[in-house]
């Protein structure tokens, strides 16, 4: 039932109905009746959610901020929109704005009702600019931070794929080397009726095992992956892979910049739009990326309820980069949190781009240190026993 008393019907994503009761509370409903769409599995392994891509939001945001710039209607820019879009999908879900928007809701309220596409800091940047009247310079943040975010992920993303490639095709010609070549030394190394060197026996070992047992093992990944998949979507799964990825050797401090960077232009974006400090963090702390950041966050708004401030709360975690706190402190103390909080951005968003350029050159000994061991390997367990024949043929 809305404010005025009128009933309404409709449908929202979320993992239960008490999450349902939270955001119709949160848009100013007061839930009657809540069920679950028929059809509709909770926390499934494998969920269908719609398909729209960082670029279309992008793209989305970028020009209804040009239209309502240029006086549009927010209504004749959202129809105009929806016949630009090429993807169904995001036409359907601009179609279906619209119609919320035209029964008397405002544009937060009618993005909040696809949480798939339009994550809480979005929406809740939009509820910012139509409270402070600035929704325009509240959308070309939102564009940048999406692009931002898009870019980082496409960097990351390239320098992974040439050791992605030397690893899967190691294993591909490592499985075809065990499978088509090892098999003929084995038969000739089993005639000699000798003990054969302790490389040749666990080739021998291995081979019997992917010959013979491959179902076994092929059966276990599987189940492994599975169990993963159905571990990290739990609170606590989610928390201990999140806190083991900032743990990495390589990758940890790039995942950590990455996060850095996101937290500061998140919050910096929130911040500048108006929203309540508490407000503000504990959307950041949900959508930063990182359970494990998330959860540090939380905390910090603990202190800031006790009036600790927020560099004080930060500083007694162990992830924060003392960096960040400091800057964050001197922001505080200056009034210019919002200065500091987009210095801290590009300061990281620079040292991403160094660390992704310098992520294959750190990886390339160590791809090159595994591929001369397995090499190293293969070479003694089949030669080994042909010089040990050589050896007895004189």
């Amino acid at each position: 039932m809305s404010a005025s008393g009128t009933v309404v019907q409709d449908e929202l994503e979320a993992p239960n109905p008490a999450a349902v009761a939270e955001k119709l509370e949160n848009l100013g409903y007061i839930p009657l009746n809540i069920s679950r769409k028929k059809g509709i599995g909770q926390g499934r392994l494998f969920e269908k959610k719609p398909r729209v891509k960082d670029n279309e939001i992008i793209v989305f945001t970028r020009q209804l901020v040009t239209l309502l710039k240029a006086g549009v209607p927010l209504l004749s820019a959202l129809e105009a929109l929806s016949d630009q879009t090429d993807n169904p999908v995001m036409r359907d879900i601009i179609g279906k704005i619209y119609v919320d928007i035209e029964s008397g809701i405002s544009l937060s309220e009618a993005l909040a009702k696809h949480p798939s596409v339009f994550e809480d800091m979005y929406v809740n940047s939009i509820r910012a600019g139509e409270m402070g009247g600035a929704l325009d310079e509240v959308l070309m943040r939102l564009a940048d931070l999406i692009e931002y975010d898009r870019e980082t992920k496409s960097r990351i993303k390239s320098a992974m794929r040439y050791p992605i490639i030397v690893v899967v095709s190691l294993v591909v010609a490592v499985i075809a080397l065990m499978m088509l070549v090892v098999p003929k030394f084995i038969d000739m190394f089993t005639k000699l009726g000798v003990e054969l060197p302790l490389p040749t026996r666990i080739l021998i070992m291995v081979y019997d095992a992917m010959n013979n047992y491959w179902y076994i093992g092929l059966g276990l990944l599987v189940l492994l992956f599975v169990a993963f998949k159905l571990w990290v979507k739990t609170p606590g799964g989610q928390f201990t892979w999140d806190s083991f990825k900032l743990k990495l050797p390589i990758f940890g401090p790039l995942l950590m910049k990455s996060y850095m960077s996101r937290f500061t232009r998140m919050f910096e974006t929130l911040n500048r739009s108006g929203l309540p400090i508490l407000q503000t963090l504990e959307i950041v702390s949900k959508t930063v990326g990182n359970a494990a950041i998330g959860r540090e966050i939380e905390k910090a708004t603990l202190g800031i309820r006790r009036g600790d401030g927020i560099a004080t709360p930060l500083k007694q975690s162990k992830l924060f980069p003392p960096m960040v706190v400091r800057m964050i402190a001197i922001g505080e103390q200056s009034g210019s949190l919002d200065e500091m909080l987009h210095n801290i951005s590009e300061h990281y968003e620079m040292e991403v781009e160094y660390a992704v350029k310098g992520l294959t050159s750190m990886i390339e000994p160590i791809l090159t240190v595994g591929l001369g061991v397995i090499v190293l390997f293969l070479a003694l367990a089949i030669f080994l026993p042909m010089w040990d024949m050589t050896k007895i043929a004189q």
